[in-house]
């Protein structure tokens, strides 16, 4: 047969394979850690020239509002995070929004208020248990409703940094690179050592503070909700200051609600650190876990 006559035979495609996407240095834990605890300091020492200077030009001098102000000062480490996101972790950035084409799916304000009432009343347990059990007596305050929700979203924006920072920041970044059991374990041991140098710091407290930022992991890898984490946050440190008038990871109010006339030290309360030193609070943490974790189930099995 001739070269002429040969049918030609057709050429086989073959796919391409794709190439796995590359692993950033800056994702690695101990990358990440160093970026965070570097954004932290840097939006603190802004926050706190800030708030200094504000303080200043108006002349506050009255220990409940300079408290507040505390509070308040955390505004630094919302501008360094949001910044350094918008910049270098564009998919981090866009999990904050509020839920849309490219937010975060779980950040609605229906979250936000279901995170409001979950701290609350997880906080109210912890302190009722206390209260129940002889271990606090407290008088009534003035009620004024402006310093209460003056209070309310200056205490917003400190728990709301943390956890920008904790479950927005490295939750998301040690994800790009690990799974979801080593962002939420990370994020949550640099969470508890912030808190080492808090007054009154004991061992359980520590614990407990290492197992609110898992709860909060938990919630987050499961409900896509940044914004549930910050509600959560920022009723529990509320209502236990601001509310009840109680340490706050060791740190007393200058202005609130209810006060406290006596405490007595027990396995449900500490007077040096409050209730985030107890038992009770390990218990209503693990509760919280274990009923997103089955929520998450229930929701994916319909």
């Amino acid at each position: 047969m001739n070269e002429e006559n040969k049918t030609p035979q057709p050429v086989e495609w073959v796919e391409p394979t794709p190439a796995k996407p590359r692993k950033k240095i800056r994702h690695m834990i101990w990358a990440v850690v160093l970026i965070a605890l570097a954004m932290m300091l840097a939006g603190q020492l802004l926050g706190d020239l800030g708030t200094n200077a504000l303080a200043s030009a108006l002349h506050i001098t009255d220990g409940a509002t300079l408290f507040l102000f505390m509070y308040l000062s955390f505004w630094g480490i919302h501008l360094v995070v949001l910044l350094y996101t918008l910049l270098c972790e564009r998919p981090i950035f866009r999990s904050f929004t509020l839920r849309g084409p490219n937010g975060g799916s779980g950040n609605t304000w229906k979250l936000f208020g279901l995170g409001l009432l979950v701290g609350f009343v997880m906080n109210a347990i912890c302190i009722l248990a206390a209260y129940l059990h002889g271990d606090l007596d407290f008088s009534v305050g003035r009620f004024n409703l402006p310093y209460l929700l003056a209070a309310l979203g200056c205490v917003c924006v400190q728990s709301g940094a943390e956890e920008l920072l904790c479950r927005g920041y490295m939750f998301g970044a040690l994800r790009e690179r690990y799974n979801v059991w080593v962002a939420g374990i990370v994020n949550s041991l640099l969470f508890g050592a912030l808190h080492l140098a808090n007054p009154g710091v004991t061992v359980l407290s520590v614990v407990n503070i290492v197992l609110f930022g898992l709860a909060l992991s938990v919630a987050m890898a499961k409900l896509e909700s940044l914004w549930f984490c910050v509600a959560v946050h920022t009723a529990w440190n509320y209502s236990q200051s601001i509310f009840f008038g109680l340490p706050n990871s060791g740190i007393v109010s200058q202005g609130s609600f209810l006060h406290l006339e006596a405490a007595t030290d027990s396995v449900l309360y500490s007077t040096a650190f409050g209730v985030e030193g107890t038992i009770t609070t390990t218990l209503v943490l693990l509760v919280l876990s274990l009923t997103v974790l089955l929520r998450a189930r229930r929701k994916a099995s319909r």
